[in-house]
């Protein structure tokens, strides 16, 4: 079954580069492609879409808002950024927002098709040069206090499989990192959504960024 994409975009030439990358794949079906938030929202009632690629600054409701909205109304819907912007504000304002993917619009056609397929499967995904940036922004923040730290510590263990979960590893190269089985890591990864609260690999980044968990992790 092919994932049902709206592209949302203000830029002609940026959607028309997408479709490049996309038609003729069966693995993808563009439903539809709008050039402002107000589109988005409208189009996700008229089609059936499961993944939103979505620009951040557009006229009106740029897609910050539009993320928020979206998922509201249907979420069930996933939404990758895609856009120029590198710094954190943006990223984690979409992140918080609810997307489950940030790329850059200098990514080629490989890296738009795994970050596709990755967001479908409930993980997240950042661009090499997003995810840099994050882990910078987090390295300079100041550890938490022992009061607002997990409820249940993390071990040593956990800390790492959680490391390279930010650094987007899979479980295959975490097992092979550690040299581990990657039933341990599905077992460490468990513990680490139950210590956490998060329901998913979204969620444990989600979680690491909102509460600024890199100096415990």
């Amino acid at each position: 079954m092919s994932i049902n994409i709206l592209i949302i975009d203000d830029h002609r030439i940026v959607r028309d580069g997408i479709k490049l990358y996309l038609d003729g794949d069966p693995e993808y079906q563009i439903v539809a492609e709008g050039s402002s938030g107000y589109d988005a929202l409208n189009l996700t009632q008229q089609k059936e879409v499961d993944l939103i690629l979505m620009d951040i600054n557009m006229e009106g409701m740029d897609g910050i808002d539009t993320t928020k909205k979206v998922i509201e109304e249907h979420p069930e819907i996933k939404v990758i950024a895609l856009t120029m912007h590198n710094d954190y504000q943006h990223i984690k304002a979409m992140m918080d927002a609810g997307a489950g993917g940030y790329l850059l619009k200098s990514c080629d056609e490989s890296e738009l098709k795994y970050a596709l397929k990755s967001v479908m499967e409930d993980d997240i995904y950042y661009s090499k040069e997003v995810a840099q940036t994050v882990m910078n922004n987090l390295a300079k923040k100041k550890a938490r206090s022992r009061s607002e730290a997990l409820a249940t510590p993390l071990t040593p263990r956990e800390k790492e499989v959680y490391q390279l979960i930010m650094e987007e590893y899979s479980n295959q190269e975490i097992a092979d990192k550690l040299f581990i089985s990657i039933r341990t890591v599905e077992v460490h990864k468990r513990n680490l959504l139950e210590k956490t609260g998060a329901k998913n690999t979204t969620g444990l980044v989600l979680y690491a960024v909102k509460n600024e968990l890199f100096d415990q992790v």
